[in-house]
C-alpha cells in the first residue's frame, strides 16, 4: 500500500483541481466557446438522430456525451425526476445544464486518466521516480487542468493519444501484434475525437520499422505491420465517426474549411502558431520552468538515449510543426504536446538530480534533491492552477447580471446587448417550444432598426480593451439610468495575458486584477422603468 501512496496522492490532487468548479457558469451556456455546439449535437444524438451534420470535429466525443446521459436518465426515472424519455428530452432541451455537465465530467475524467497513463508510459521508459514526477507535472500542468474543465474534445483526444503511445512503447519492447493492434485502435479513436491526433501514427510506424525482433526486421514484416496498423486505425475511426464516410462530401468540405481556417487565422492575427504557442500557450500554460525543463529534457533524451528520444519526440514535434503552421492559435490546439513535455521535463529533472548528487558524492541526497527540483519546476504552473480554480468557482458576472434582471423584471423585458456574443446574458426558455420571456437583441446604429429597449447591457473587459460602443448604444446609455454594475476585473490592472482568439474571460496569466469570470457589465434601464425600481 505504501508503495502506491505517492501515485495515489498525485491522482487525488489531479482529480481535485480538475473537478473543482466543474459546474461553472451554469445554467449559462455561452461562457466557454464550442461547448454549446457539442451539447446541441449530443442532445440530438440522445434523441436517436446519430448524424452529427457537423464535421468540423469528428463525432466520437459527442457520441460519448450522448451515451453518458443514459445512466443519468435511468437514475432520474428511478428517483421520479422524469416521467419517461420524452419528458427527459423536453427537460434537457429547456435546460441543457445536465448535458454540459456530462461533457465536462467526461473531459475532466479523461484529464485524470491521462495522468495515470503518463505514469505508465514514463515507468516503462525511465523507471518509477521519473514516472511519478512526470505524472505530478501533468497533474498540475495549468493548460491541461484548465481545459479539463471544458466539455469539448481536446482533453479526451489527448488522453487517447497517450493510451495509443503507451501501447506503441509496449510494442517497441515486445513486438507483440496485440500491442500494435491496441495502439492502432486507440489511435483511430483519438483521430475520431480530434482529426489531427492521427499524427500519433508516426511513432507507431517508426516502432514498426525499428523493431528489434529479428522476425520483424524483414521488409515484408515491416510493410505488413505498417499496413495492419493503418487498417485498424482507419477502421476504428470509421466505426466511431461513421458519417465521415456516409457523408463523405460534407466531411471533405469540412476538412478543407478547417485547413483554411487554421491557415488564415481567427479574429485578431497574433502571428504564426510556431511563435505564439511557444511564447504564450506553452509559456503560460506550463510556466517557464516546466517548459524549459521539457524542451531541455527532449534534447537531452535525443542525445543520451536516441532510440527512446526519437520515439518520444516524433509525435510532439510533428504535431507542433503541423498545428503551428497557421495563424489560428487557440491555446487548446497545443494541448496534445503538453504530456510529452511533462514526460521529458521529468527526465531532465531526474537527470539533473543525479548529476548534482554525483558532484556532491552523497547518493543519499538523490531523492531529496530530485524532488526539490521537481517542486521548483512545477510551482508556477501549480500556482496558476490554484488561482484559476479559485476564480472559476466564483459566480460568473453574466450569471449575476441575468439573475438581477430576472429578479427585477420577473414578467420579462426587452434587452439590447453590446459587444461580442460571448458577453451576452443567457436566459432559459420557458419550455421546449416557448422562448424566454426576455427578448434580447443587438444594438444597431440605425435608430429605425430597433425599438427602444427596456435596458441595455454594456460590457467592458481586459480581454477586449479596445471595444468601441456603437453610437446608438452610447446615445441610449446617456439617457438611461445605470441601475446595476458587476465588476469582474480591474480594468487598470497590468499583466493579464489571454487566449486572445478564444472568447474565454479568465486569462492564462495575470490573475491579480480578476475578481470573477466574465466581463464587467453595466445594465442601463429606461428612465420610466428605472423610477419604479
Amino acid at each position: 500500500m505504501r508503495k502506491h501512496a505517492p501515485l495515489a496522492a498525485v491522482l487525488v490532487a489531479a482529480a481535485v483541481v480538475r473537478y473543482w468548479a466543474i459546474a461553472f457558469c451554469l445554467p449559462g451556456q455561452l461562457c466557454r466557446p464550442d461547448e454549446e455546439a457539442v451539447v446541441n449535437i449530443a442532445t440530438r444524438m440522445f434523441g436517436r438522430d446519430l448524424n452529427p451534420r457537423f464535421f468540423d470535429w469528428p463525432a466520437l466525443f459527442m457520441y460519448e456525451t450522448a451515451a453518458a446521459l443514459v445512466p443519468f436518465f435511468k437514475t432520474g426515472l428511478y428517483l421520479g425526476w422524469f416521467r419517461g424519455e420524452y419528458h427527459f428530452f423536453q427537460t434537457i432541451v429547456t435546460d441543457a445544464s445536465p448535458v454540459f455537465l456530462t461533457a465536462r465530467l467526461l473531459s475532466a475524467t479523461a484529464g485524470l486518466a491521462s495522468v495515470w497513463v503518463l505514469f505508465r508510459v514514463a515507468r516503462r521508459l525511465f523507471g518509477d521516480r521519473t514516472a511519478l514526477i512526470a505524472s505530478l507535472f501533468l497533474a498540475l500542468a495549468f493548460l491541461h487542468v484548465r481545459d479539463s474543465h471544458f466539455g469539448v474534445t481536446d482533453v479526451t483526444a489527448t488522453c487517447l493519444v497517450l493510451v495509443s503511445f503507451l501501447f506503441i512503447v509496449r510494442f517497441s519492447e515486445s513486438s507483440s501484434r496485440r500491442d500494435l493492434v491496441v495502439a492502432a485502435a486507440t489511435a483511430g479513436l483519438a483521430a475520431s475525437t480530434k482529426y489531427n491526433a492521427v499524427i500519433v501514427a508516426l511513432p507507431a510506424l517508426w516502432a514498426v520499422f525499428r523493431s528489434t525482433d529479428p522476425s520483424r526486421r524483414t521488409l515484408s514484416a515491416r510493410v505488413g505491420g505498417s499496413a495492419l496498423f493503418t487498417a485498424v486505425m482507419l477502421l476504428a475511426f470509421a466505426l466511431t465517426s461513421p458519417y465521415s464516410i456516409l457523408e463523405y462530401e460534407q466531411f471533405i468540405a469540412a476538412l478543407r474549411a478547417i485547413s483554411a481556417h487554421l491557415a488564415t487565422g481567427h479574429g485578431v492575427v497574433l502571428g504564426r502558431g510556431w511563435v505564439v504557442h511557444l511564447t504564450s500557450s506553452l509559456r503560460y500554460g506550463l510556466g517557464l520552468p516546466l517548459l524549459v525543463a521539457g524542451l531541455t529534457g527532449l534534447l537531452l533524451l535525443l542525445w543520451k538515449r536516441p532510440r527512446e528520444g526519437l520515439m518520444v519526440s516524433l509525435f510532439p514535434v510533428a504535431y507542433y510543426a503541423a498545428i503551428g503552421s497557421g495563424y489560428t492559435v487557440f491555446a487548446r490546439y497545443i494541448l496534445p504536446v503538453v504530456p510529452f513535455l511533462c514526460l521529458t521535463a521529468a527526465f531532465a529533472v531526474v537527470t539533473a538530480g543525479r548529476s548534482v548528487v554525483s558532484w556532491s558524492s552523497r547518493p543519499t541526497l538523490a531523492p531529496m534533491t530530485t524532488w526539490g527540483l521537481a517542486l521548483l519546476v512545477v510551482a508556477p504552473s501549480a500556482w496558476s492552477v490554484v488561482q484559476f480554480d479559485r476564480l472559476l468557482a466564483r459566480t460568473d458576472s453574466r450569471v449575476l447580471a441575468a439573475r438581477w434582471v430576472e429578479l427585477r423584471f420577473p414578467s420579462g423585458a426587452s434587452i439590447a446587448e453590446v459587444g461580442r456574443r460571448s458577453t451576452n446574458l443567457f436566459f432559459l426558455p420557458e419550455g421546449p417550444d416557448a422562448p424566454s420571456r426576455y427578448r434580447t437583441t443587438t444594438v444597431a446604429d440605425d435608430p429605425a432598426e430597433v425599438e427602444e429597449p427596456d435596458m441595455i447591457v454594456v460590457p467592458r473587459s481586459l480581454f477586449d480593451p479596445g471595444a468601441v460602443m456603437p453610437a446608438r448604444a452610447t446615445a441610449l446609455a446617456s439617457r438611461y439610468t445605470p441601475l446595476y454594475v458587476v465588476d469582474a476585473q480591474d480594468l487598470s490592472a497590468k499583466g493579464a495575458v489571454y487566449d486572445w482568439q478564444d472568447e474565454f474571460y479568465l486569462p492564462l496569466t495575470g490573475f491579480a486584477g480578476i475578481q470573477r469570470p466574465g466581463p464587467n457589465l453595466t445594465i442601463y434601464v429606461r428612465p420610466d422603468l428605472a423610477s419604479r425600481q
